[in-house]
């Protein structure tokens, strides 16, 4: 898929939920949006260079997707694995050169509710940040 392509059609907004997921950064528990997500991942083999933040693609559908680490990002310390280390693919906004972004986290475990119980995580003001962080889009299927 062509930016030119993922700009000209942006996918619908999903409807808003109160309901978010919920996981766990080295400063405590965190949650994002339900409505934000596209796909939930497993921890997987990524492919190219890992580079500071970007961890990897990550080939979802015969996309390639961008992984960062979310825990590096906002605590600076790499996401421990383990088992409920998974990666949270969300749909990028028009300046990013991909339609998905992923991020992994570490110890996501369920849906809440109520966000009194975990930190809601401002994405809006990480996502343009990482989007400029996104190298080449491999040219070769992943």
């Amino acid at each position: 898929m062509s930016t030119e392509a993922h700009n000209e059609t942006p996918p619908p907004e999903p409807p808003r939920s109160s309901i978010s997921l919920r996981f766990t950064l080295a400063s405590g528990p965190a949650s994002i949006p339900l409505h934000r997500l596209h796909h939930l991942a497993g921890y997987a083999t990524l492919t190219g260079d890992a580079d500071d933040y970007f961890l990897g693609w990550l080939a979802m559908r015969g996309e390639p997707v961008p992984v960062f680490d979310l825990n590096r990002v906002v605590c600076d310390q790499p996401t421990p694995e383990h088992f409920g280390s998974r990666i949270m693919v969300l749909r990028a906004g028009a300046e990013s050169p991909t339609p998905y972004v992923g991020l992994l986290a570490g110890g996501i475990t369920d849906t809440i509710a109520d966000s009194a119980t975990a930190e809601p995580l401002d994405l809006d003001s990480y996502l343009p940040m990482l989007y400029s962080l996104i190298p080449a889009v491999p040219s070769r299927a992943i």
